[in-house]
């Protein structure tokens, strides 16, 4: 008797034990529509959540279409290192709880840039890669003879916390029959995510620019960002720190008597970013960088950059951006604002 009663005992933990297993991989959408889908939640990206549906089968939504999300399984949030749950959404919020939370955590589901499950983060899963190639340039001959020509790659690669972006640049510029003078620039990006929508930022660039007659330049900076909001329609991020700044410039014809070759500066930088889709596959951009020494205040820079891209085909896109930057306290020879606007085209993926 005692044997028959320790063996029901285990075929009734056992089945509580499958019963719960079940229960942690049920899950529910409910679609802005009305319409309720019960599946699984398999993972979301900037833009979208992909949910396999017990009818439907592997399905990508956009996170617009979202009114509610619900499911059982621990997820790993980007800026959160430890398991999740999730209780519901409130209107555009979702609502979860992390490690020893207290008090409930609300933050819009469309600023959340990644969520996977738990086990799949721990096992070293959901990465993204993305990156662009841009050509541009124009061409002349007759009362103006000039040759100019930019070509330009980034890509980025996200793995939940941790965002990686690097970029080269080149630009050759001529008119008439002068020397063409050339610019060229690397940079990367660290961000890494300590919170749902904070990140700590590191920046390093190199390069030469001529036209600024720099024959080499280094930034190496630092400092936090915020996101205030990541995916497919539009993203704006801001980010503000410190960066050590060090220019060695050409030496001119007639250097004058205080000219100096190398100077290094520490300054603060304020940077933002900014994207949008409008209809017809346009989309509008503008991002800026301000640096300001902090020995001189007259010593400034601003960088900008405003453009839209449009779909020509498939991945192939066309760009238009005015460029406008302002070195308050330029090299003698050289101007203070400089001006360009480029056409080009570039190809995404």
């Amino acid at each position: 008797m005692p044997l028959i009663s320790v063996t029901q005992q285990c075929r009734w933990w056992l089945l509580l034990l499958l019963v719960a297993s079940a229960q942690a991989f049920a899950g529910s959408l409910e679609l802005q529509n009305g319409d309720r889908l019960s599946g699984e939640f398999i993972s979301a990206s900037e833009d979208s959540v992909v949910w396999h549906s017990e009818s439907l089968g592997r399905l990508t939504i956009s996170k617009g279409d979202i009114y509610n999300l619900q499911t059982t399984k621990p997820l790993k949030i980007n800026g959160v290192g430890e398991p999740c749950l999730v209780q519901g959404m409130e209107a555009e919020h979702l609502v979860y709880s992390c490690g020893d939370d207290v008090v409930p955590r609300r933050v819009p589901l469309v600023s959340l840039a990644m969520m996977i499950p738990f086990q799949k983060y721990r096992t070293g899963e959901a990465t993204t890669l993305a990156g662009r190639v841009n050509i541009s340039g124009s061409y002349a001959r007759g009362n103006d003879t000039r040759n100019d020509w930019k070509f330009n790659t980034g890509i980025e690669y996200r793995k939940v916390d941790w965002r990686h972006t690097g970029t080269f640049e080149y630009a050759s510029f001529s008119s008439g029959n002068s020397q063409p003078r050339a610019r060229w620039a690397g940079r990367y990006v660290l961000d890494w995510f300590f919170r749902e929508r904070w990140f700590l930022h590191t920046d390093a660039r190199f390069g030469r620019d001529e036209l600024r007659s720099l024959d080499r330049y280094y930034n190496v900076g630092t400092g936090t960002g915020y996101q205030f909001w990541e995916n497919n329609q539009t993203a704006l991020s801001m980010t503000a720190g410190l960066v050590l700044v060090a220019d060695t410039y050409s030496v001119p014809d007639n250097p004058a008597p205080d000219f100096v070759r190398t100077e290094e500066r520490v300054a603060w930088r304020l940077g933002t970013d900014f994207r949008y889709k409008l209809p017809l596959g346009v989309s509008f951009f503008h991002n800026n960088e301000f640096i300001r020494s902090f020995d001189h205040g007259e010593d400034w820079q601003l960088v900008s950059s405003t453009g839209l891209n449009s779909v020509l085909v498939s991945q192939i896109y066309a760009e238009t951006k005015l460029q406008y930057e302002v070195d308050n306290d330029p090299q003698p020879g050289t101007e203070r604002e400089d001006i360009r606007l480029v056409v080009g085209l570039s190809y995404e993926w």
